[in-house]
């Protein structure tokens, strides 16, 4: 595997991970970014920013949404919850290609 290929499964990894940790949450309501930072830590990311481009990139895809009504909310404000669809890659009942390793 080169390095192309090493950091491109790297992020796969780091975005089922994250899908996996709003799952748990997916009954119960809206998780708070520096929550998800918080459950993340396993994966020894080196900063918040990766967080929030898997984030993004999640919510541009319809897997995750972003619960607060205010435009311009600062990240260590902001609430995402999984979508239907989101639960549906969590759980493996649905597959995409740009999440599996």
């Amino acid at each position: 595997m080169d390095r192309e290929e090493a950091k491109a499964a790297g992020i796969k990894h780091a975005r089922r991970e994250l899908l996996a940790v709003l799952n748990v949450m997916y009954h119960i309501g809206p998780f708070a970014f520096s929550s998800i930072c918080e459950a993340l830590t396993h994966l020894e990311l080196p900063d918040d920013e990766c967080v929030k481009r898997d984030l993004t990139y999640l919510c541009e895809k319809g897997y995750v949404r972003w619960t607060n009504e205010q435009a311009y909310t600062p990240w260590a404000k902001r609430l995402y919850k999984l979508t239907a669809a989101g639960n549906e890659i969590a759980s493996r009942i649905d597959k995409d290609p740009a999440l599996e390793p």
